[in-house]
């Protein structure tokens, strides 16, 4: 109806998702579930995830370190 390619649409709603903004469900489902700023945390973290390793570091390790961050809560 747009004339937008239906992989191009794919593509958006799974990157969407992939930064928690949308959860997809089965058929054609699709709720918001988050906000801009969690996504942007999302993506944030994923990055420390992917970096960690990189440099040596555990997944446990990043967790424990994030806690040790002065202002942080158990």
């Amino acid at each position: 109806m747009l004339g937008v390619n239906t992989n191009t649409v794919l593509r958006a709603l799974r990157l969407l998702r992939d930064e928690g903004l949308l959860e997809v469900g089965r058929g054609h489902a699709i709720t918001v579930s988050g906000t801009p700023e969690r996504g942007v945390m999302i993506v944030k973290m994923k990055e420390l995830v992917e970096l960690g390793p990189r440099n040596g570091y555990q997944r446990d390790e990043l967790v424990a370190m994030l806690r040790a961050l002065p202002g942080q809560q158990s």
